[in-house]
């Protein structure tokens, strides 16, 4: 039986994108909090952020360039 795993943004990966999103959201970095990430490919990651009570979404390469962020619509 194959097992699947999803891998996650490693920490380093997940700081960028909190450090991204508070020139987006206009909170300050130490209030954005990664609260979840995934593997997209074998080179990018997806993470989930809560600034201040609003979500947004980052997604990283593994070379720690942001692709894109921005909240996420609800």
């Amino acid at each position: 039986m194959a097992r699947t795993s999803l891998g996650t943004a490693p920490a380093d990966l997940q700081l960028i994108c909190a450090s991204a999103a508070a020139g987006t959201s206009g909170v300050e970095g130490s209030k954005i909090l990664p609260t979840s990430s995934r593997q997209l490919d074998a080179t990018s990651y997806s993470v989930d952020l809560d600034a201040a009570g609003r979500k947004f979404v980052c997604v990283v390469d593994s070379n720690g360039s942001v692709r894109s962020v921005g909240p996420v619509a609800v």
